[in-house]
């Protein structure tokens, strides 16, 4: 009888132990989280090798010879597939990778929409990250904004006009992953850029222009809407409202909100502190960008129907955004980091989930929008989005639960890059 008794348990031994290939990280005893399915995994193990996710299992089973260049202990921890900034701007000036993206990917952001600036500044950081995936973020972007013949901002955009649309379409085409459409464009233009974007397969994403309806730019095939500007207009009229929220679920339109801007000018209005430890890491030009924007907004508090307005947009804004959270329209998460004062690279990121966390969004589908919304939107959810064998290992491991607390994606102990641990900076 004791001999059976060993004979079984060396079999079930055997049967638990796991030979496993030499890692380059292994990370032990890690709860996953799953926010596509609502669910927490725990006690998991993960093996890292070249970049991939190799392996996933229970960490109660036995491991023999386990060998690796890092061994993380994730008892108590917390893991997500990387976060994506959906909507910033990181390609105006050809520094930003040194000053903006190690901030970037310390707040658990592994990949970034940027949403205007200089094409080829665009190119040379996404040739440097292809060579060195840890120096920033997985990178999709514009190069400028297209606008009307007086351009809001002259400095990256091209004026597009009836003689030119078919020529800067063209010389973009190969150094852009999508068109970015601005306020200013006329009717007529814009139907000539959605032509063009349908017969050549490449987006558009922007702003609705003055000069058109949202449910035109829905049918015009706009395949994300930033701030839902000129939405809100809408947002009274319940037939307009339907009629646009129709259009845009026949042509699977995205929106990108970003809430933080519209607090922010309320903030900024009300004389608030908005200083932050990331403040001193701000490109000189872009702080002294701040420092006016401050001053000429700060006036308006004292204007109590000016702050009034403010503080209304920002309630429909919050809104509207709960109405297309409910109406299951899919929702992408951007802070337009430069490209609104005081809006901080990477920390702005968190605000926003917050905000949406705030206004009613369940806290997994905050951290859906964050990581795996993305990667549907650019139909990379084979290596991208969650967390499964097979995938690129760019993880971000918490200290705390996001799900009881979304401002748990604050309290970051590591961020992997392509399978790298990085030093990174202190959040919560």
């Amino acid at each position: 009888m004791k001999l059976l008794v060993r004979i079984v348990f060396v079999f079930l031994l055997f049967a638990c132990t796991r030979q496993v290939d030499n890692s380059d990280i292994i990370i032990t005893n890690i709860n996953i989280i799953d926010p596509v399915d609502h669910q927490i995994i725990p006690d998991q193990t993960i093996f890292i090798r070249d970049g991939i996710i190799a392996e996933i299992f229970t960490s109660v089973e036995n491991v023999e010879d386990m060998v690796a260049d890092s061994i993380i202990d994730g008892t108590g921890k917390y893991v997500l597939s990387g976060f994506w900034n959906m909507h910033t701007h990181v390609t105006w000036k050809g520094d930003l990778d040194k000053s903006v993206f190690p901030v970037l990917l310390s707040y658990g952001i592994t990949g970034v929409r940027d949403m205007g600036g200089d094409a080829n500044i665009l190119n040379i950081f996404k040739a440097q990250i292809k060579t060195n995936p840890t120096s920033g973020p997985k990178l999709y972007g514009p190069g400028p904004l297209l606008d009307g013949s007086n351009p809001i901002h002259p400095d990256f955009s091209e004026a597009i006009t009836d003689e030119n649309v078919d020529q800067i379409l063209d010389s973009l085409y190969n150094k852009v992953d999508f068109y970015k459409v601005y306020s200013l464009l006329p009717e007529n233009i814009l139907k000539r850029i959605s032509a063009y974007s349908q017969d050549n397969n490449i987006p558009i994403a922007g702003h609705v222009s003055e000069y058109i309806t949202p449910t035109q730019a829905a049918q015009l095939g706009y395949k994300s809407f930033e701030h839902l500007n000129r939405i809100e207009d809408i947002r009274s009229d319940s037939a307009e409202l339907k009629s646009f929220i129709t259009a845009a679920k026949k042509s699977n339109a995205w929106f990108c909100p970003t809430l933080v801007i519209y607090q922010r000018k309320v903030q900024i209005a009300e004389g608030q502190d908005l200083s932050h430890p990331l403040y001193n890491k701000i490109d000189n030009n872009l702080r002294e960008e701040w420092q006016r924007a401050k001053e000429n907004r700060e006036g308006v508090g004292s204007n109590p129907n000016k702050l009034r307005e403010l503080i209304s947009i920002f309630s429909e804004q919050k809104e509207l955004v709960k109405l297309f959270y409910q109406k299951d329209l899919p929702l992408l998460i951007g802070s337009d980091f430069g490209g609104m004062a005081f809006v901080y690279p990477g920390y702005s990121f968190h605000e926003e989930m917050h905000l949406l966390s705030q206004i009613g969004v369940n806290n997994y589908d905050v951290l859906k929008m964050a990581t795996y919304n993305p990667a549907v939107y650019f139909n990379i959810t084979d290596k991208y989005g969650s967390i499964a064998e097979g995938k690129a290992a760019d993880l971000v491991i918490m200290d705390k639960n996001p799900v009881e607390d979304i401002q748990n994606t604050l309290q970051i102990s590591t961020v992997i890059r392509n399978g790298k641990p990085l030093n990174y900076i202190k959040t919560n």
